[in-house]
C-alpha cells in the first residue's frame, strides 16, 4: 500500500514538471518505410534529473522535426538538410537550430526542409535523400557528418530498428536493407506514465547501466570516445566503414537526383578535443580521426562540395574562446549551430545555388 501511494503522488508531482515525453516514432515497413514521427504535435522535451535543459520540439505535417509545415506542390527552391541527432537538435530551440537559421536567412525566397532522426548514419542518409527526390524535388542538398555515422551504417555494426542499413548482396556489394521497426504496445503503456518517462528519458537509466558495465571493462582504450565513437581504430572497422563510405557517395547523385554540385558536407570536428593541443594530439590516429579524414578525401575527389568544421571550429575557439557543445552533451549547443550555418552560408555550394537561382 505504501509503495503504491508513493507512485501516486510522484506521478502526480511529475506531471506537473517538464518531464521529457514520448518522441513517437512511427513504424517503418513496407507500407511506409520512412523513418519519422507521428505528425503535427508539439511535445516537451528534457534533459537531467533536475531538467538542467528543457525545450519544445515541433514534428510537422510530415514527421519531422521543423517548425515549418512541408509543401510538395511549392515551387520555390528548396535546399533539404539532412543528418541525425545534430540536424534534429531537440536540444536547441529550432530558430537557434542549423536549419532554422539557414532558413531565416532565406525567408521567402526558398525553403529548407529537414530531414533528420536521432541514430540515422550514413546509410539512412542515404534513404532520406532518395525520399526527398521522390517526394519533394530538392534543388540543393546538405547533409551532416558525425562520428558514428560510418560503421553504423553497415548491419554489421548496428542493432538499431527502423533504419535503412548497408548489407552485402550474392556479389558482396553493398546496398540498402530496411530493417522493419514497430512500436512496443508495451512501451507505449508505460510511456503514459510521467514516472517512466522520467526514469528512462531523463535519468537515463539504461545509459547508466550501460556505463558502468563499460566502466568495468578492463580494456582502456575501448572506454574512451572520439566523436561520440568508440576510439579505437581496428583495422576491420576501418575497412569495413570505408567500403560505406565508397557505397554511399557511389550511390548519393542517383538515390538524391543532384549531381556532386549541388551536393554539400558539414564534416563534424573531433569535439571536445580540439580545444587542447594535448587533447587534440590525443585524439589523431582514432577512428573518427581515420574516418572524417578518409571521408573528406574521398567526397573532393568525387567533386562533392565539403565544410570541414575541424578547421573552422578551431579557428572560432581561437578567436573568441568558444564551445561548440554543451558542458554535459556532446551535441552542438546554439553556438555551434550559428558557426556551423555560417559556414554553410559562406560555402561555395550555397554560392552557387542561390547564383543559379536568380
Amino acid at each position: 500500500m505504501g509503495f503504491f501511494v508513493a507512485f501516486v503522488a510522484l506521478e502526480v508531482v511529475l506531471r506537473f514538471l517538464p518531464v521529457t515525453d514520448a518522441q513517437k516514432r512511427l513504424a517503418v515497413n513496407a507500407e511506409d518505410p520512412v523513418l519519422r514521427y507521428r505528425p503535427k504535435r508539439t511535445f516537451t522535451w528534457s534533459k537531467g534529473w533536475n531538467f538542467r535543459q528543457v525545450n519544445q520540439i515541433t514534428i510537422n505535417n510530415f514527421g519531422f522535426v521543423n517548425d515549418q509545415d512541408y509543401d510538395t506542390t511549392s515551387t520555390t527552391p528548396l535546399l533539404a538538410v539532412v543528418g541525425d541527432s545534430y540536424v534534429e537538435a531537440f536540444m536547441v530551440p529550432f530558430e537557434e537550430t542549423l536549419t532554422g537559421r539557414l532558413a531565416a536567412h532565406f525567408g521567402p525566397r526558398a525553403r529548407v526542409y529537414s530531414f533528420a532522426v536521432s541514430g540515422a548514419p550514413l546509410s539512412q542518409y542515404l534513404f532520406y535523400s532518395d525520399y526527398v527526390r521522390r517526394t519533394f524535388k530538392p534543388d540543393a542538398l546538405v547533409i551532416v557528418v558525425a562520428g558514428n555515422d560510418f560503421d553504423e551504417s553497415l548491419a554489421r555494426y548496428s542493432t538499431r530498428r527502423g533504419y535503412h542499413l548497408f548489407t552485402p548482396d550474392a556479389r558482396g556489394e553493398l546496398v540498402l536493407t530496411r530493417v522493419d521497426f514497430a512500436p512496443s504496445p508495451l512501451k507505449k503503456f508505460f510511456r503514459t506514465f510521467a514516472l517512466a518517462r522520467y526514469i528512462v528519458g531523463n535519468l537515463q537509466i539504461q545509459g547508466v547501466v550501460a556505463q558502468r558495465r563499460q566502466n568495468d571493462a578492463s580494456v582502456s582504450e575501448a572506454q574512451r570516445y572520439v566523436g561520440n565513437t568508440l576510439a579505437e581504430a581496428d583495422t576491420a572497422r576501418v575497412l569495413d566503414s570505408k567500403r560505406a563510405v565508397d557505397a554511399f557517395l557511389e550511390q548519393l547523385p542517383a538515390r538524391s537526383g543532384l549531381p556532386p554540385s549541388r551536393i554539400g558536407f558539414v564534416v563534424d570536428g573531433m569535439r571536445p578535443h580540439l580545444y587542447e593541443d594535448a587533447q587534440l594530439a590525443a585524439a589523431q590516429g582514432s577512428f573518427f580521426d581515420v574516418m572524417r579524414r578518409a571521408f573528406i578525401a574521398e567526397a573532393r575527389a568525387r567533386d562533392y562540395h565539403v565544410i570541414d568544421m575541424q578547421t573552422i571550429f578551431e579557428g572560432q575557439h581561437r578567436i573568441d574562446g568558444s564551445r561548440f557543445e554543451f558542458s554535459y552533451d556532446n551535441h552542438w549547443n546554439a553556438r555551434g549551430h550559428e558557426v556551423v550555418s555560417g559556414s554553410v552560408l559562406e560555402s561555395e555550394l550555397l554560392r552557387r545555388w542561390v547564383d543559379s537561382e536568380r
